[in-house]
């Protein structure tokens, strides 16, 4: 009964945290790609948001940027995936404007990118910036999808392009072991 109701569980929420990130999704950006700058640091997280048929929202918070320098924004987000057929710039955020740009990213590789802002309008640290996407279909970016560009950094060259971290298979792994062990508690215990 217990080894019942243990796996009804595991379903259920196993159900619930696929279905939620269909939905939804968070990525933190701060492993280096290519440029100059530290190999690993938490300096953005955006969130993710599916409002259906096609239109999704995006929320972008720049955490920190004082490691590459007093003068450091991040300038655009490189994607790969579906360009969208038009965006429109959330009002309150660190910048006034997003617009999308064809091509880029390190080496040129993404589809397209989301520029935010430019001239004297830069995303610096602690500000955030929203917008709305549409026209984009139905599928979330996989990790190593996106990548930011840090730009007027004090390293050299003074740019660099972060990904958000891709998780290791080991961590499946672990995770899976340690529910095979639960599993083979309970089974002792009820014996």
């Amino acid at each position: 009964m217990i080894l019942r109701k243990l796996a009804i569980s595991i379903i259920a929420t196993g159900a619930l945290v696929f279905g939620s990130g269909i939905q939804a999704a968070t990525y933190s950006f701060g492993s280096l790609l290519s440029g100059g700058g530290p190999t690993s640091v938490h300096l953005a997280d955006l969130d993710i948001n599916d409002l259906g048929s096609g239109h999704w929202s995006f929320s972008l918070y720049n955490i920190d940027l004082s490691v590459f320098g007093s003068s450091a924004f991040i300038g655009s987000m490189a994607v790969n995936g579906t360009t969208p057929s038009s965006v429109t710039t959330v009002a309150g955020g660190g910048v006034s404007d997003v617009d999308t740009n064809p091509g880029g990213g390190p080496g040129g590789s993404f589809d397209f990118r989301y520029v935010f802002g430019g001239g004297s309008d830069k995303l610096k640290t602690a500000e955030a910036i929203s917008w709305d996407a549409f026209g984009l279909g139905s599928s979330l970016p996989i990790n190593g999808d996106l990548a930011l560009h840090v730009q007027g950094t004090s390293f050299s060259p003074d740019s660099a392009w972060y990904v958000s971290p891709v998780p290791e298979p080991e961590t499946y792994a672990m995770m899976l072991v340690g529910l095979g062990l639960i599993g083979f508690s309970l089974r002792n215990q009820k014996k």
